[in-house]
């Protein structure tokens, strides 16, 4: 585990999240002096501007995590030279990047319990109600990232890069999503861009359950579209993946 995936990852991913906490943090206390925007209050439907940064930053890293163990497995492979023999072999597609999920879930939800507790201590505020709600909510975010980590992977594959590809959509999907403010500050057509974004869904589900303890029929109608998009993503994940893989075919074996 050690050799194939670096220390460096590991904590570059907690790093992330940290950073955004301390900023929120120094933000908040000495540049805004405590003080909110009325606009803020009625976007978020809470004045806890901490918790909401420090929620944002544990789960942009969480996503950021995930979407990298699973959509870099083929070009990784590729680099090392046995994309074509993995090709080859009669082993489930999909089974291949679940185990791959799995295990980074392993590595990512370290990391998320890593930046909680140390968002605790710079003032993030949990509640205890409706904690039964974060199962369902988990396993359709996880399974929203996992299929749009498929649609990432193919375009690595296809245009033969890692860094740009991803970069790109990680840089955009923060910016959208609702990690440091509403997304309701932005203009329209950005805003356009954080629906079709499983982190901004699963943000506010997140937020809904474990800050503001507040059941309303916005958590159904979130959580249902998160499944959908999920699902868009899986089945257009899927179809890419083959077409990548008709091409690398193609191109090696005539």
């Amino acid at each position: 585990m050690r050799r194939a995936y670096p220390w460096s990852f590991f904590i570059g991913h907690i790093l992330d999240g940290v950073y955004i906490t301390i900023f929120a943090f120094l933000s908040y206390h000495f540049i805004f002096q405590g003080e909110l925007n009325e606009r803020f209050v009625s976007y978020t439907g809470t004045s806890d501007y901490l918790s909401y940064v420090i929620m944002g930053g544990v789960f942009n890293s969480f996503t950021v995590s995930l979407l990298m163990i699973v959509s870099r497995m083929l070009i990784t492979e590729m680099r090392e030279g046995t994309l074509e023999a993995l090709l080859l072999t009669p082993s489930s597609r999909l089974g291949y990047f679940l185990g791959a999920a799995v295990q980074g879930l392993m590595r990512s939800g370290i990391e998320w319990v890593t930046i909680i507790c140390i968002g605790l201590f710079f003032g993030l505020n949990l509640v205890s109600a409706h904690l039964a709600l974060l199962i369902p909510i988990l396993a359709a975010f996880c399974f929203a990232i996992f299929a749009q980590a498929l649609v990432l992977g193919s375009f690595m594959l296809a245009f033969r890069d890692t860094y740009i590809t991803q970069n790109t959509l990680f840089v955009v999907m923060m910016l959208v999503s609702g990690v440091s403010f509403p997304p309701e500050f932005l203009p329209q057509w950005m805003q356009c861009l954080s629906r079709i974004m499983p982190l901004y869904y699963g943000l506010d589900l997140m937020r809904a359950v474990m800050t503001k303890a507040q059941l309303s029929f916005a958590i159904l109608q979130n959580l249902l579209l998160l499944v959908a998009l999920g699902i868009l993503y899986f089945f257009i994940g899927i179809i890419f993946i083959k077409q990548m893989e008709k091409s690398v075919f193609e191109k090696h074996f005539g």
